[in-house]
Parts: C-alpha cells; structure tokens; sequence
C-alpha cells in the first residue's frame, strides 16, 4: 500500500511528504527519499528486491504511523542523520561558463627625454592575442636616441608565450618562454620550452589551505553563528540533527573561530576554537605540480634570443593531513642533476615549520643542501626564520648559468603591535655566496657579465663573479599620531662593511588625495642628508595628479612632474636636476585593443576586461558591480577593464537610458572571463515597433476589460485593458488584430502602421468588426 504521510523527526516537523509502502505491517521507502528526509543508509544496508529500504531495520532509527493524522513519526541518533553542510555564501562562481571572445590587446609605456641636449627614448611593449582556444603574448623593450651607451636601437624581446588554460582539469599549459615552478628552498630559472603546471587559480572558490572545520549537532531548530576573529562570516538556520561547517573564508595566520548556536527560547551555546591558517599549506588531497623542459635563457633583458643547454625540471607538492603537506623537486640540465623533498607542517596552531634537503650531482662533483623555516603571523605578535646551508660543490640550473649557491643564507625578522603605540619591527639578513667561474658564450663571444666584471679567455681560473658576504640588521618603528599623521623611523647595520644609517620620517595627509611627507637621513661617513615630496595621485579618469621632490645632503636633486589621466592614457610630463645633470621627460602609458570589430584607446589593460554591445545605442550608461563604469559611445560599446578572471562578474546597463520605443530583453548578465583576455557583452536592443491600439466595438463603445488582441503575423496575444487599450509591438505597414471578447465572440481590426522615433504612438479609435477569423 502506497502512502503519503507528513513527516516529524525527533519531534521536530519537517514540512515534508513522503512516499512510503506499507507491506506486511514493515514500512519502506526509497534511498532517495530517505537522503531527502537526511537519513543516513549506511552502506553495508542493501534494498530488497524492488529497490526498497525498511525504514525501521535502519540503525539508530524507530518509526510509528499515525492512519488517523497521515504522520509518520520517525526517531533517529544523531548517526542515522545526514550532516547537514553549512557554507558560507560565496559569490566568486555561480556556474557561469568561462568565456573568451577573439581579439588584441597592446599595452604600451614610451618615454622620451632630453637630457643636457642629448635625446633619446624607450618603450615597454607588451601585445597578446587572446581567443577561447588560449591567449599568445610576447613584450618587448626598445630604444631610441644617442643616449644609450653601446646598446643600441635594436629592440629586446622578453618573453613570448602560447598559454592554454583548462579549466576543467585546473591545468594551464604553456609554450615558448616559461618561468619554472619552485620551493622556498629552490630557485626558479627561465627556460625557452614547455610547460605544464596546476593552477588553482581557475577556481578562486575553492580555498585550498586547510581551515578550521566546525561541527555540532541540535535538538531543537536553531540558527547558528560563526564569527571568525569577531567578524560575522556565516548566520544560518538549521533543523535537527548533525550539521558541520567548512571552506571558512579565514585570514591567514593565527586566529579564532567562535561557534554560536540559539535555539527558539534564545538559550544560546558558545565554543572557541583557536586555529592557525597558512597558504603554504594544501588541504587533504589536494596538490599541485609543475613541469618544465626547454632550453635555458640566458642574459633575460639584455639579449633577446640567447639559450643554453637544454634542461627539465619538475615540482610537485600534496597536501596528506590538515597538518602536513610533502613536497618534492627535480631538475636536470647537461651533466648535472640536482633533487630533494620536503615538508610544511603546522607546528600544534602556533606557527608553521618547513622542512627541505637536497642533492646535486654532476661534473665530478657532489653537494647537499638543507633548508629550515619557521614562521608566524598573529595579530599582535609574528616572527619569522629561515636559513639554507649549502655545501661549496652544491649545484643547481641557476649556478650552471652563473648564479652560485649562497653556502649560508639565513633571515629573521619579528614584530608586535603595541596597539596606538604603533608597531615595531627587527630583522636580520645574512647571506654567504662563494666566488665562481661562469664561461658562456654567444655565436662564439662571452656572454655579458655583471657590471664592474670583465670578459675573460676560456682557459682563464679566476672568477668573474665575485664572492658576496653580507650581514645586516634592522630595525623599524612606525605610529599613526593625530589626523592620520604617520611617523616612521628605521635604521640598519651592516656588520660585513661596518656601516650604519637611519631614516627618521613623517607623511602627512592633506585633503583626500594629497600628502605631503619628509625624511632626514644618516649614514656614516657621509653627510646628512634630509628630502620632502609632496603628491596627489590621479587614480581615476579624469583626475590630474601630481609629484614634486628636493632633496640635499650628500646629492642635490629635484624632480617635479604632471600627471593626467584621460580615457585613452596616463600621460606625464616632468623635469629633473641631479647636481649639473637636467632631464626633462614625457611620457604616455596605455593600451590599444583590437575586438568586436573595433579599435578602443584606453588604459593599460593588465588583466581581463569586456565591451558591453549595446546593439549600436549610444549614451547608455553601464554599471559594473553596480559602480558607474561608463557611458556607451556613438557605436553603442565600452570597454570597462579591470574585470577580475575566473569569477562572476555583474554588468548591467541602465533601462531608464534606452529608448522608449525599444525592447530590452535582458538588463544584467553575468561574465567569468580567463585571465589576461576579453569578453563581448551582448545587451540585444531592438525597435519595438509597438503603438497603443484604442479598440471599439461596431457601436463606438471601449472593447470591454478582460478581452485578449492576437496580431495575426506573429501570434502575440496581449490583454485589453481599460478603455480599450492594448499596447501591441513588431507591427508591420499593414496589420490585423483579432480580438476576443469576454463572452467568447470575437472580431477584427486592421490598420497601418507608421514607426515614430523615440515615440510610442497611440493608433484609434479602431472599430473592431466580428467576423470569424
């Protein structure tokens, strides 16, 4: 027998109707109506055979009917009941799909100067095309002028770069010019080749460092509260039973989580629980890896195409406990290898600790390394050590390219918030890197070597890069005093050269753009010297800004320059006098984008960006976020940048803006663009081509309230209003409307149609004849 039964569970309604069967005195139902009531079917319970659970056999669980009520009252543990999920909401992504539209993007920054009579220039040039199948960059610098030393006007090519990002598998794969993946305890190198890396960066939802996970259970329907360090991140009702919360949007460092629970009488239980949160960590089962092979680049930003030997490299990193996350590197170039592994762990919610050691072999030569950290950041009070140790024979990539292993490189640094006392801070720096021989060569030449360094023959023993040995401490104090006024002052000792200085500073707000600030300066065994800068930013469109510097002491120099900050570029103008040295200098930085078949001047596009299409309707105005970001120009566009990648973002256009005459199918959408490309937005406007059709019957009188109007060429049905008023759109030259009556009789207009710009025009009186369409 097939029942519907209103469902209590632990005495609690549900406000749920279940389906259930009553055969031989027992009660079933199926798994899914089961999980939608939040029972548990425990996985050793198997169904009969027509798929169906005793409800009573399950564990933990107890029913009783009541025919007369149609209830059926189950009692259950808190074992036989679901768990309910509480999340935090999370707008970041809402199912969007991830779209790229197909087009170009120029980001450029070009100056020129004249300095002493002498002229000359340089550009930053960074261009990209993107589409949904990737996006294909390349930058570059070039130069101009007879200022340049032996540089010379040909250009420099930096990196060029085919990447395709898969969302799905959260993979980005990348071809040409690539920066390899790394450790705290490894160092990265650029290669010429391919790679193939994990990025979480697709999915800004996810958080992928553990989180404190809170859990409880109620009796009664309660409403829960989570306060993460006094700030309310999530308030939600829950019904009976077990529940847990997780992806707790946390900072990073220590903190706390207190849990509220109230039940409807306002009695009210409260729990603390301490955690400690870092983004070297990875939650369980999550990892992430990086994989490298190409040819090694060399003299980056000095040659545009010099590569070495061929090399790979890999990185991979696994989350295991809430607690440790394991990591492990490789890399291999022409007769060397070097590896290692590691671990992050968190050290009992205190600090994080990691660990690293690593061996190299190759060229007749063997080393190790070993890495230590150890690192926390509080509200009131964090610190931070590491140190690598390095044998003199360790070698990796970077050393076969001429940048030796430091043998010891040791830094440490604390601070505390002495609340409005300000905060202080001390740190210590040391590193120890051993002098090395580094040969390589260009089409036969020595490659370029640091300056103050010279070229030497192949067969030559003495090095060319020199040892480095450096020892500094600091010391940093800073306070916020009266009006927002900010006092600062640090000073440092270099133990390895025996000098010492300080700088003694205050930065005062004036208005809401302007500061002004000045410092004075020491440093032993030259004179005192002390500067003042007063400035105001141009942040915004529109704004015009400005930076005025002196400075005297050791070296006289003043510096003063314009800015302003138009739809199409940030442009500078500014002049400059170091001793007997006087620079005057323009400058212009912006961006020039190529999609949806047309060219847009704007700002420097750093990241991803949209043209809202208003289906050529000019003079709408466009809200980001609900901010103002614009107005559409003639052809009915505007590129609105700074779009944030892989999440939701909300555009919408003002209605109030579009013609009266026009329809609006949708006013909002909802964009998640990739990284470092652009996406149309499509807002369809049309002409309505609508007028409102005063309808009379044969006798002159109102077509009555309540009759429907059917436009035969499109089928569109619309009521008839008061005083025989039907509004009507997509008319054509000649149309007919049928109209049916209350009384199910009908009859039939006919009448011509003229569009009026930006006008609805009101057509009748119109008689309408009965007739049978």
């Amino acid at each position: 027998m097939l029942l519907l039964l209103e469902v209590v569970i632990n005495g609690n309604p549900t406000n749920l109707i279940a389906d259930v069967v009553l055969r031989d005195g027992e009660l079933l139902a199926t798994g899914e109506s089961l999980t939608n009531l939040g029972l548990r079917v425990p996985s050793g319970v198997s169904p009969d055979a027509s798929g169906l659970y005793a409800i009573g056999s399950l564990p933990g669980v107890s029913v009783r009917v009541d025919i007369a009520t149609e209830t059926l009252y189950i009692t259950a543990a808190d074992s036989a009941l679901l768990t309910k999920q509480l999340r935090p909401r999370n707008r970041a992504v809402s199912g969007a799909p991830v779209e790229s539209s197909t087009g170009v993007t120029l980001n450029y920054d070009v100056n020129g100067a004249v300095t002493n009579g002498r002229e000359y220039g340089s550009g930053l040039f960074d261009g990209r095309f993107f589409s949904p199948f990737g996006v294909a960059s390349t930058d570059f610098l070039a130069f101009a002028g007879s200022a340049l030393g032996g540089t010379g006007s040909a250009p420099i090519r930096l990196d060029s770069t085919y990447v395709y990002p898969d969302v799905g598998s959260q993979n980005r794969y990348s071809l040409g010019d690539v920066i390899t993946g790394g450790l705290a305890w490894t160092r990265p190198v650029r290669l010429g080749g391919a790679q193939m890396s994990h990025d979480f960066s697709m999915r800004p939802d996810l958080v992928t460092f553990p989180v404190p996970t809170l859990a409880g259970s109620v009796a009664v329907p309660s409403t829960v509260d989570v306060l993460v360090n006094g700030t309310r991140a999530l308030s939600q009702q829950v019904q009976p039973g077990p529940f847990e919360v997780q992806q707790l949007p946390v900072i990073t460092g220590a903190g706390q989580v207190q849990l509220n629970v109230t039940n409807a009488l306002g009695q009210q239980v409260t729990s603390t629980l301490s955690f400690y949160a870092s983004p070297s960590l990875l939650a369980p089962g999550l990892q992430t890896y990086s994989l490298e092979s190409g040819f090694v680049r060399r003299n980056w930003g000095i040659l545009s195409n010099d590569y070495g030997d061929f090399a790979a490299l890999g990185t991979y990193r696994r989350g295991l406990t809430d607690y440790v996350t394991i990591e492990a590197h490789a890399e291999g170039t022409a007769g060397q290898f070097m590896a290692g592994g590691g671990l992050v762990a968190n050290l009992f919610n205190v600090a994080v600790v990691n660990f690293g050691v690593a061996g190299s072999f190759g060229r007749g030569q063997s080393g190790g390394e070993v890495a230590f950290g150890l690192q926390r950041t509080g509200q009131l009070f964090s610190f931070g050590v590491s140190a690598q140790l390095a044998t003199n024979n360790f070698s990796d990539i970077a050393a076969t390219q001429g940048n030796p292993v430091p043998v010891r490189q040791i830094t440490a640094s604390a601070s505390t918030a002495l609340g409005r006392w300000g905060t202080l801070g001390v740190a210590w720096a040391q590193i120890d890197q051993p002098r090395t021989l580094f040969l390589s060569s260009v089409s036969g030449t020595p490659s370029i070597v640091p300056p103050g360094s010279q070229s030497l023959p192949l067969d030559t023993a003495e090095p060319f890069v020199t040892s480095l040995h450096s020892k500094i401490l600091t010391a940093s104090y800073s306070v916020a005093l009266f009006h927002s006024v900010y006092l600062y002052a640090t000073g440092f000792h270099d133990f390895a050269q025996g000098s010492t200085g300080a700088t003694v500073g205050v930065t005062i707000p004036i208005g809401r753009r302007d500061t002004v600030s000045a410092s004075g300066l020491y440093q032993r065994g030259s004179p005192a010297g002390a500067q003042v800068q007063a400035q105001r930013s141009a942040a915004n469109v529109g704004e015009l800004g400005y930076q005025v510097y002196a400075a005297g002491g050791n070296v006289d120099h003043e510096f003063a320059q314009l800015q302003y900050k138009s739809p199409f570029g940030l442009f500078t103008v500014g002049g400059d006098r170091l001793d007997n040295e006087t620079t005057f200098r323009l400058e212009a930085q912006g961006a020039v984008s190529f999609v949806d078949n047309r060219l847009f001047p704007t700002n420097t596009v750093n990241n991803s960006f949209a043209v809202v299409n208003t289906s050529g309707v000019g003079g709408v105005h466009v809200l980001y976020e609900n901010r103002p970001a614009g107005v559409t120009d003639a052809h009915g566009q505007l590129l609105v940048p700074d779009l944030l990648p892989w999440i939701d973002n909300h555009l919408a256009i003002d209605p109030g803006d579009v013609p009266i005459d026009a329809q609006v199918p949708d006013v909002a959408h909802t964009v998640r663009p990739p990284d470092r490309s652009g996406v149309v937005v499509r807002f369809p406007i049309s002409k309505s081509n609508g007028a409102l059709l005063i309808l009379v019957d044969e006798a002159g009188r109102p077509i009555p309230l309540g009759s429907s109007a059917t436009l035969q060429t499109t089928g569109a049905i619309v009521p008839v209003g008061y005083d025989g008023e039907a509004f009507v759109e997509n008319l054509d030259k000649t149309n007919q409307v049928v109209v049916r009556l209350p009384d199910g009789d009908h009859c039939v207009v006919s009448f011509s149609y003229t569009p009026t710009a930006n006008e609805i025009p009101r057509i009748g009186p119109l008689t309408c004849r009965k007739n049978t369409p």
